[in-house]
């Protein structure tokens, strides 16, 4: 739409903004739905301008894992540990203390501080080697644990104090100095209650062969929640799983970066190893987050590319896949394999949370689900990793209906739309030996795709329908003359009836723009004799039209061309019309992609509704 005719409406709805005011007002410059009341009773998503998915409305509150990282230290417990003064320790036979440094002589003795430890508690034991000659150095907490040095260096060890509070070094025939030794509690707030067979070292919760739980208790009220849980698992060995007390596990067998959602009640994060593939590795990194649903906020959407903004409208869907980023839990055809969180490549919402799929070229891996009959479409995002390769979308019931895809290196939603009567699903088969990446698998009752609706636990999830109503007054409206004008396309040709509607607030005063339930078919409708109906034009395409009401001078215009006119039609009485809306008082209501809504309070002349159209 041109600036200077953007500029004589008196209500201007596009995705930069929403401008109601009175003529020749300025173009919009606040949130489009500030006058137009938006519902939607879900969090909904979109493609943002920088071609990513994202949920509008949905944010994530406050970290609840305290020391996630397991990086808390406790105080210094040892004093004079850089042996400044010839004081505070205990000296064994052969050991001296001077010159910045405590030697000892060859002796088999010990150096030690009493009572600073605790029995049962973890510690982070530092100490640096010099002037080594022969023989070996160890550092107790508590006498048992020794950890033993032969080299001149700086060490680490972690130890849990036991049988008693005092920390030793103790020389077994050693001739050389230690220096900077440090004693630090691990985890000094207690956050973490470890499992017999854990420990905290280098920042890490590490496992070895370990079967056994760790817990934090995250809550203190049992509420239900929907968590994000992400963490860091390096994995030498078996299997390890991060959820919360009471819901299902899902087991992770290979290094990477590990996003999962719950919804839990349960006041415990807890980590565990398997009983039948005892773990060996770390874990760190663990973040637990509230996942907070905001709605009713409209959707500004673009095309893959980051191009053609738009309002999304939908109607309500529900995404029947389980698990629509975990392909896991997909049934895996002979020499297919998944690797989930894959670090290779972003995936379409900008993370790694997609999947590696890699098979022989003749399988691959599918969802099926129970399903009553009807239209159904299948939807997926895929990106070669090679580009060309080709693989088969089609029904795990069924081959009379498939896709041939060939994959670009680029994210690409793929779609399949069917009729079907019996169990139904969602395949990718011949998936080449290199692989292919996977994400946001969806099935939908629909006979088109609507927009990704994630399913991150075991269950199905529900958008709802999204209208806009209620946007104008008689002050804004010349009910006498003026133009509807609208820039949009519909999301399927066909279908049901999608109205934008300027009236009373009734079916008794009103004119609207319809996308009728016939494909191809582009009606305009009013109560005042004015019927016309256009079958040139497919209700996807991209539309501009002008329905123009005045007196004996009713128009409508298409994409820069008169389409028809009316010379002999009447038009309202003044102040009758005062609501631009998405619907016919509640019916028809419209789906679809919404570039700009506008309404001017004048007749305009020829050129300019060319200009407006073209």
């Amino acid at each position: 739409m041109a600036d200077g005719l953007l500029n004589k409406a008196s209500i201007i709805l596009t995705p930069t903004g929403y401008k109601a005011g009175t003529l020749y007002n300025v173009a919009p410059v606040v949130e489009p739905y500030e006058d137009f009341d938006f519902d939607r009773a879900s969090v909904a998503s979109r493609v943002n301008s920088s071609g990513l998915v994202e949920m509008v409305g949905r944010t994530l509150g406050s970290e609840l894992v305290q020391n996630g990282d397991f990086s808390e230290l406790g105080s210094e417990l040892v004093t004079n540990g850089d042996f400044a003064t010839d004081s505070d320790w205990v000296k064994g036979t052969g050991w001296s203390i001077a010159n910045g440094k405590a030697s000892c002589n060859g002796s088999s003795a010990n150096l030690n501080q009493n009572g600073v430890l605790v029995v049962g508690k973890n510690y982070k034991i530092t100490i640096t080697v010099t002037d080594y000659v022969s023989g070996t150095v160890e550092v107790s907490a508590g006498a048992a644990p020794r950890g033993a040095m032969s080299a001149n260096g700086t060490y680490t060890f972690y130890q849990n104090a036991t049988p008693n509070t005092n920390f030793y070094i103790v020389a077994q025939s050693f001739d050389g100095s230690i220096d900077n030794v440090s004693v630090k509690q691990v985890d000094p707030n207690d956050r973490w209650t470890l499992g017999s067979d854990w420990s905290i070292e280098d920042n890490a919760l590490v496992g070895n062969s370990s079967i056994t739980e760790n817990e934090q208790r995250i809550f203190t009220t049992s509420v239900s929640r929907f968590l994000k849980i992400t963490f860091d698992a390096v994995v030498t060995s078996g299997e390890v799983a991060v959820y919360m007390e009471g819901s299902s596990k899902q087991w992770v067998s290979t290094t990477g970066s590990y996003t999962i959602y719950a919804n839990s009640s349960a006041f415990d994060l807890e980590i565990d190893g398997r009983n039948s593939n005892p773990f060996t590795g770390s874990i760190t990194n663990i973040s637990v987050k509230e996942v907070i649903d905001t709605n009713n906020i409209p959707r500004i959407s673009y095309d893959s590319n980051g191009d053609n903004g738009h309002i999304l409208l939908e109607p309500t869907s529900t995404n029947l896949l389980p698990y629509s980023e975990d392909f896991t839990t997909w049934t895996v055809n002979a020499a297919t394999t998944v690797y989930s969180n894959t670090t290779e490549t972003l995936s379409p919402s900008g993370e790694y949370n997609a999947s590696k799929i890699t098979s022989d070229g003749s399988n691959g891996l599918y969802k099926a689900v129970a399903f009553g009959g009807g239209d159904n479409t299948k939807s997926i995002y895929l990106k070669g990793i090679v580009g060309g390769e080709q693989v088969i979308l089609r029904d795990p019931a069924q081959t009379i209906e498939q896709k041939t895809l060939t994959l670009t290196t680029d994210w690409v939603r793929y779609e399949l739309s069917e009729n079907q009567t019996s169990t139904i699903g969602l395949w990718i088969n011949e998936i080449p030996s290199n692989g292919i990446y996977m994400w946001g698998g969806q099935l939908e009752a629909l006979s088109y795709a609507t927009s990704y609706i994630p399913t991150l636990t075991g269950s199905t999830e529900t958008r709802a329908t999204e209208t806009a109503t209620g946007a104008g007054s008689a002050d804004l409206i010349n009910s006498t003359e003026g133009v509807l004008y609208a820039e949009i396309s519909g999301l399927v040709n066909g279908g049901v009836d999608r109205s934008i509607v300027l009236s009373d607030g009734t079916t008794s005063n009103y004119l609207r723009i319809t996308l009728h339930s016939n494909s191809n078919r582009i009606a305009f409708f009013s109560e005042k004799g004015v019927n016309y109906n256009n079958y040139d034009f497919s209700q996807t395409s991209d539309l501009k039209m002008a329905f123009q009401y005045k007196e004996d001078d009713w128009k409508i215009y298409i994409n820069g061309t008169l389409k028809g006119t009316d010379t002999s039609a009447l038009t309202f009485s003044p102040n009758t019309l005062s609501d631009l809306s998405f619907s016919l008082a509640s019916t028809a209501k419209f789906y679809g992609k919404v570039k700009a809504v506008a309404v001017f309070n004048e007749a305009l002349s020829d050129d300019e509704l060319t200009q407006l159209t073209s």
